[in-house]
């Protein structure tokens, strides 16, 4: 039983993380500015993801969809944001459900694509390969 709750806790900390620390953990951005200059200087779309702390589908979000050996690979073509609920970032991409994720044109700063809940993996591919087309059709 010990080993039980001990196991319980230990995966607790490996979760419920705040944004700051899920994106040190996946090597992406944490700050909005930032992760824009990136984007524009690589030519690179940017896919924000929004979370809050203490939610159980933006941990599934970040630590399931996020880590998938696919996604990862596919968003080398991306610049990828994980940010808090309450953290400096444009108003017109403030959500109130969350997971929150943006597909935005480098360049416009606009929102080309938008999800609101956990995605997994199938679908996360598709809304990347989705969120490009959108782009293109919009601004290329």
């Amino acid at each position: 039983m010990k080993l039980f709750l001990i196991s319980v806790l230990f995966i607790g900390t490996l979760f419920a993380t705040d944004a700051k620390e899920a994106a040190e953990k996946l090597g992406v951005e944490n700050n909005f500015a930032a992760a824009l200059k990136k984007a524009r200087s690589e030519k690179k779309m940017l896919v924000m993801v929004i979370v809050k702390k203490g939610c159980r589908w933006c941990d599934k979000m970040v630590y399931g969809t996020l880590v998938e050996p696919e996604v990862k690979e596919a968003l080398k073509n991306y610049v990828t944001l994980i940010i808090d609920k309450n953290d400096r970032y444009p108003n017109v991409f403030k959500e109130d459900f969350f997971p929150s994720t943006f597909y935005i044109d480098q360049n416009s700063e606009k929102s080309v694509y938008e999800n609101v809940g956990y995605i997994g993996k199938k679908c996360f591919l598709n809304d990347l390969k989705e969120s490009l087309k959108t782009r293109d059709e919009l601004y290329r």
